[in-house]
């Protein structure tokens, strides 16, 4: 997914509880972004988060053939839900606010995704 798709992909989402989408490399690097407000992480923290996203993604894939491939996690905390959808070898990563249809949210991503693929 190139970086102007994914620019696209933020106007599109963010305004609907979402605090921040981005799309992490493979090696939990954060290629592209948005996020109306700023988390309250330090740059280590937050390179550290993408980082843990990015793995969790990647041991997932070790059971597709069993289970078949992940089309998204989800983390639920106390204020946020964190979902990540698998691109490629890339992540999609969503942090999103409790509130709201939590399944009608994600199926409102996927849905997203597939739009955004298909330009």
């Amino acid at each position: 997914m190139s970086e102007s798709v994914t620019m696209h992909f933020d106007e599109y989402v963010l305004g609907d509880g979402i605090e921040f989408v981005g799309l992490i490399t493979r090696n939990g690097r954060l290629s592209a972004g948005n996020s109306p407000t700023k988390f309250n992480l330090s740059q280590e923290q937050m390179e550290m988060f993408l980082i843990s996203c990015s793995l969790q993604q990647r041991m997932q894939q070790d059971y597709d053939d069993n289970f078949g491939p992940v089309q998204f996690s989800v983390t639920e905390r106390d204020n946020f839900r964190i979902i990540t959808v698998p691109q490629g070898s890339d992540t999609l990563i969503f942090v999103m606010h409790k509130s709201g249809e939590f399944l009608s949210g994600v199926q409102g991503l996927l849905d997203a995704i597939k739009h955004i693929s298909a330009l």
